[in-house]
């Protein structure tokens, strides 16, 4: 029977290695949740009606809406409920 050696200990520069890139991810995720945070305190969270934001989400909800053809399930439009879909999702 063979006796396992015990495991070397890590070297002290892995370990400070380590806890300094740990650090600075901490540091820089924080940074930039706080920078998130300041750019919509600065806009007060509101969309400028004529900004970019605003063309680029009226541009997506007209191709939202003009690709859309799928009524299944859909009950407000009327028509032959017996042909409908079971109204599972």
């Amino acid at each position: 029977m063979t006796v396992p050696e015990p495991t070397p200990d890590p070297s002290r520069r892995a370990s400070f290695l380590r806890r300094a890139c740990f650090t600075a991810t901490a540091a820089a995720l924080t940074g930039a949740f706080a920078i998130a945070l300041s750019g919509i305190a600065t806009t007060r969270g509101a969309v400028r009606p004529d900004g970019q934001a605003a063309a680029l989400a009226a541009r997506q909800q007209t191709l939202l809406t003009a690709r859309h053809h799928c009524h299944r399930g859909d009950r407000n439009r009327g028509g032959d409920r017996t042909t409908a879909g079971s109204g599972r999702v």
